[in-house]
């Protein structure tokens, strides 16, 4: 019985984990690719499986283990504020006065929240979102 080539496997493989990183589009497999590419070189060079598979290993682990978070530095992949957390920052205006044991509403990007804060804020005065709890937010006044 005749074994498939290894050259034909690390090729192989190669193809399979460019696929998967092309279908996740995050940074997934890449540094198994680049793995299997220098396994596929050491064919030409070295004729055992166990050498190769070692090199395919080691390669992949090192570019994993120092490329990766450079790459996710650069790429910011999953550091995008979205949906409520984006609110966080932005400023608003009272539209119902807040009192400490009260909540009143503000006005923030053209919406009306329910808000409260640590301190009494009145009617017209400009507010900073600090937090979003549910549908109310919690407000500070603008340092001004």
């Amino acid at each position: 019985m005749d074994f498939i080539s290894p050259t034909i496997i690390w090729a192989v493989l190669i193809l399979v984990f460019v696929i998967v990183e092309g279908i996740s589009l995050g940074l997934t497999s890449i540094w198994f690719a680049f793995g299997a590419l220098v396994a596929l070189i050491s064919t030409f060079f070295v004729n055992s499986l166990v050498v190769q598979t070692t090199l395919f290993l080691l390669t992949s682990v090192v570019l994993l283990y120092f490329t990766k978070p450079i790459a996710k530095k650069y790429l910011k992949s999953g550091n995008e504020k979205t949906n409520v957390d984006s609110l966080i920052g932005l400023k608003g205006i009272v539209v119902d006065d807040i009192t400490k044991h009260s909540d009143g509403q503000v006005k923030v990007k053209g919406q009306i929240w329910t808000a409260f804060s640590d301190e009494d804020i009145d009617l017209d005065e400009d507010v900073i979102v600090e937090e979003v709890r549910g549908v109310k937010m919690k407000v500070k006044k603008e340092d001004k």
